[in-house]
């Protein structure tokens, strides 16, 4: 009688492993890239290019009003860089394809908030 308790619980242990193994495989293929999708991608991607359309359209509105160049150019710069970049990390690229862009972008970004201007 006591090997047949020993292996009633053993089953039962046994189909509590097997529930919670399938579980977890459940959830990890739920966490392995249903949360970011390609579309999803395309979507936040095209919407940051969508804003960087729309900053570059202001600009020009207020270049055409008579504001000072300059000061747009440092604002919108900027705005566009910061943009750009993040379009760049939103499409997916990989960091060996971003770092030499990133520097670049901060190379002219700290051209646009360095340089003294004559207000």
């Amino acid at each position: 009688m006591p090997e047949e308790n020993i292996n009633a619980k053993l089953a039962e242990v046994d189909r509590k492993i097997a529930e919670t193994t399938q579980q977890i495989a459940h959830s990890q293929s739920d966490l392995d890239g249903s949360w970011w999708s390609t579309s999803n991608a395309m979507t936040m991607s095209s919407s940051i290019l969508g804003f960087g359309v729309f900053v570059i359209l202001i600009a020009a509105f207020l270049i055409r009003s008579g504001k000072s160049a300059e000061s747009i150019l440092r604002v919108f710069g900027t705005i566009l860089i910061i943009v750009t970049s993040l379009f760049l990390v939103v499409a997916g690229y990989g960091n060996e394809q971003i770092t030499p862009v990133i520097g670049l972008l901060g190379t002219i970004a700290g051209y646009l908030l360095g340089k003294e201007s004559k207000d």
